[in-house]
């Protein structure tokens, strides 16, 4: 009786996961359709031109704010789902680290954007650095959603994540409507609806977890944590955007809006089939070695998701490209093409990575993206002045599909785990529907028996 109950509270486990993450994904599938508004706003109103500046200004201090966040969000996370009473002290003694952090971060920027935007006009170099102190509004913003991940919080973190592209929209399609939309507006937007996201965030967790007192012992043991995986985020936003880092370097801003948008479609890969690795990380730690089959379906589901978007899109690139965002994009559709199978197999790897944050390996799963960031950077650096975007994309691909079979080989060493289980079970996928709205039934209360036995009775 107890084994049945056990086994009922596991799948109750399993499908309430399941659950929270359909949610995920319908939620990032919204945010999704909100970007491509947005895109289409943007390219129909401001052209290549306009969209390679603005992509240059937002991407640049992204790039930063990531390469700067010292891996906080994952050390807090997986913190904070292994002792739910430490969120007060992680966030006091996480915000005094990261404050120095966003200030050093600020400096190397003014200084290193001459150098990323060197191809681009005055105008868009000054606007950089008037958003240069953003900075520490995306460092904060990263502890702030990984310590609701750590509580397990996940309808907030979603309606987080949804809330600034839902605000950018809306602003974003006021401005087109009077007639006032530019570069240095949308990047004011933007700014704005990322503050008002942090201070939400914030307002959330000081009234759940208030702020306690600074623990430098608990600090000491984040930090290792958190550096052992930076390692894992340097490489991955590198893997991931030092193509659009570097082209403003190279080339025209047009051949950067029409990269950019190559890039951002193929990335709606990444975000909706990837959403999954979320959640998968803060739920496989809390479950201890029962997560690990949460994370191989949640592999599973990542690759049918990916293969149905990614086989879509390189079918109908011509004609979705022209359709939505006119003729002055249709050189996007071969680097689109030639970005989708990477971005599939780096979806898919994200899982797998998260996986080995959960077995206790951030410095593991830092190898794969390392591995990834060198391709990127010596590819584009030997290709990309003479090959333009389509080397680009190739150098991507490749760098993605290194990552996939890098991750897929050291979770298997962590776990021990036969390569069989990586395949595909059409079984789990043909059941995944219904494991993923369904409810778990009711578990039925054990009967009561007389310490007399039977015959007592």
């Amino acid at each position: 009786m107890l084994k049945g109950l056990t086994g009922r509270k596991a799948a109750e486990k399993q499908n309430s996961f399941a659950r929270h993450g359909v949610a995920t994904v319908l939620v990032t599938a919204a945010t999704m359709a909100l970007g491509l508004l947005t895109g289409i706003l943007v390219a129909r109103t401001i052209g290549p031109d306009g969209r390679g500046a603005l992509t240059a200004v937002l991407t640049t201090v992204q790039l930063l704010g990531w390469l700067f966040g010292m891996g906080c969000g994952k050390a807090v996370t997986y913190a904070l789902s292994r002792n739910h009473a430490a969120g007060g002290r992680l966030l006091s003694t996480w915000t005094l680290i990261l404050l120095p952090v966003a200030a050093v971060a600020i400096g190397v920027g003014y200084l290193l954007l001459p150098t990323l935007l060197a191809a681009q006009p005055a105008e868009t170099l000054a606007l950089a650095r008037l958003y240069l102190p953003m900075i520490a509004m995306a460092l904060l913003s990263e502890l702030m959603l990984g310590l609701i991940l750590g509580d397990q919080d996940f309808r907030s973190f979603n309606a987080l994540n949804f809330l600034q592209p839902a605000g950018v929209a809306i602003v974003y399609a006021a401005l087109w409507a009077t007639g006032r939309f530019t570069v240095e507006a949308a990047v004011i937007v933007q700014a704005a609806m990322s503050t008002l996201v942090l201070v939400v965030a914030t307002a959330l967790l000081v009234r759940r977890h208030g702020i306690g007192r600074p623990d430098p012992a608990l600090g000491r043991q984040t930090v290792w944590y958190a550096l052992r995986t930076h390692g894992d985020v340097v490489g991955g936003v590198i893997t991931q955007r030092l193509d659009l880092l570097i082209i403003p370097a190279f080339l025209s801003a047009a051949q950067v809006g029409l990269y950019a948008l190559a890039t951002s479609l193929s990335w709606l890969i990444v975000s909706l089939s990837g959403a999954l690795a979320t959640v998968v990380m803060p739920a496989a730690t809390r479950r201890g070695q029962s997560g690990r089959e949460l994370v191989l379906n949640s592999l599973q589901a990542t690759f049918a998701i990916g293969g149905l978007l990614g086989g879509g899109l390189f079918v109908f690139a011509d004609i979705a490209i022209g359709l939505v965002y006119g003729p002055s994009f249709a050189d996007s559709a071969l680097p689109l093409r030639l970005l989708l199978p990477g971005a599939i197999l780096y979806a898919a790897a994200s899982i797998l990575l998260n996986g080995l944050y959960a077995e206790n390996r951030p410095f593991t799963a830092t190898l794969a993206n390392l591995l990834g960031m060198l391709v990127t950077l010596a590819g584009l650096l030997l290709f990309l002045r003479s090959g333009g975007i389509l080397a680009a994309a190739i150098v991507s691909t490749v760098a993605y599909t290194l990552v996939f079979v890098t991750a897929a080989t050291l979770y298997r060493r962590a776990t021990g785990l036969p390569w069989r289980v990586f395949l595909p079970d059409p079984a789990m996928l043909a059941a995944l529907p219904r494991r993923l709205f369904d409810k778990p039934a009711p578990v039925a209360p054990a009967p009561v028996v007389s310490p007399a036995g039977p015959a007592g009775q």
